[in-house]
């Protein structure tokens, strides 16, 4: 097994621990304006199957404030970029090593003075170019490369000077006592030393034999930034709550709802298993799957609002609707539950919320955070397509 497949199978991070003393809500008499459609005007689409431009992956998505949506491509290794009518006007970077060159990108960030930040996955940093592609020097918010240590970054996220990043880094010092670190890192651009904050330390087995997902849970895409630089997590696997960080690492409220995770099915359990069956793998005995999801998937914060919009993991939609997020007011009070009504015309999706009315909707297979996830090997794909919508 390579070091980069080890990486990948073993990182492992288990719920992290509450404090006693902070502040919680969570609500039990649901939210208090009840549930509506998110109503939506489409201004542009591009890609699709009559679209020109073909996309492999795609992972992120930004906007700045003028209007133009940048595209991250994990296949293709590239930010595809569209003015505020549609237009595609170019796009950044390209697979490779050298200055502003990419390899395996996870996330997306735009900074002050026109500068697009690329997250690279292994090794973890974050690719700067200026928005007319030139190169700059890169961060490293999960820490720069060491001898005998590898960092993985999953995810990037950008506010009021802080740089926020979803990473971990195995530590190799012998066979018996090497370790993997799991944590978020809190740096800044200017390539400040990066605070590790819920992190956690577990042992590498060195048989390779044991997998358990309890212990496996990760933040990946359920955690964010808000306006100030305070933090927004699912801290915990089984339970739907929203733990609040300021930007320090300190531990401040947590709010949610009362809430069971969406049930597998046998077939469902039984498709994990290839995902960590390296070599022929161990025996069945060794895995331990969950009977039910993560309780929540994503979360998304509202910079015109105030607002978090959290995606929980549910077992059935309404007609019509391809996902529902429930929407928290910036004190944590359960307000509403807001249905995408894009269902009829997509199988996966994902919506990406930019305030100020902007949204964008990536549609297909091969996105992140649709349910459903990619398709069988037998299914046939369906081509992505980026649509641009003003949000009423």
């Amino acid at each position: 097994m390579t070091i980069r497949a080890t990486l990948m199978l073993i990182l492992i991070l288990p719920a992290f621990a509450q404090a006693d003393d902070i502040p919680r809500m969570i609500d039990d008499d649901g939210p208090a304006q009840g549930t509506r459609l998110l109503e939506m005007d489409e201004l542009w689409r591009v890609g699709g199957e009559d679209g020109d431009l073909i996309f492999g992956r795609i992972v992120d998505v930004d906007m700045d404030e003028a209007g133009n949506v940048y595209v991250l491509d994990n296949q293709l290794c590239r930010v595809c970029v569209f003015s505020p009518d549609g237009e595609h006007t170019g796009d950044l970077s390209r697979e490779g090593e050298g200055p502003g060159e990419i390899s395996q990108p996870t996330g997306l960030v735009l900074m002050p003075e026109n500068v697009v930040g690329i997250a690279q996955g292994f090794p973890g940093e974050v690719v700067r170019l200026r928005t007319d592609g030139t190169p700059l020097s890169s961060l490293y918010p999960v820490g720069a490369a060491a001898d005998g240590n590898f960092g993985l970054m999953i995810g990037v996220d950008y506010a009021d000077g802080v740089l926020c990043a979803c990473g971990g880094r195995m530590v190799i010092t012998g066979l018996e006592d090497s370790r993997v670190d799991r944590f978020l890192a809190i740096s800044d651009d200017q390539g400040a030393e990066p605070l590790r904050v819920l992190e956690h330390s577990i042992p590498i087995d060195p048989s390779g034999q044991t997998y358990v997902e309890r212990d496996a849970y990760y933040l990946d895409s359920r955690w964010t930034l808000g306006d100030d630089g305070t933090i927004y997590a699912a801290a915990t696997r089984d339970a739907y709550e929203v733990s609040v960080y300021d930007r320090t690492g300190a531990l401040t409220r947590v709010f949610g709802r009362e809430f069971s995770a969406r049930e597998r099915t046998q077939d469902e359990k039984d498709e994990i298993t290839p995902l960590i069956n390296v070599n022929g793998g161990p025996a069945l005995d060794s895995w331990v799957i969950e009977d039910r999801e993560p309780c929540i998937n994503r979360i998304q914060y509202d910079h015109q609002t105030g607002r978090v919009w959290v995606l929980a993991s549910e077992n059935d939609q309404p007609d019509g609707v391809l996902q529902t997020y429930d929407v928290f007011g910036p004190d944590g009070a359960y307000l509403e539950r807001v249905g995408l009504p894009l269902g009829d015309e997509m199988n996966t999706g994902a919506l990406y919320l930019f305030g100020g009315g902007r949204a964008v909707v990536v549609r297909g297979t091969g996105t992140s955070f649709g349910p459903g996830g990619d398709s069988g090997e037998d299914e046939e794909l369906e081509p992505l397509e980026v649509i641009r919508y003003a949000v009423k």
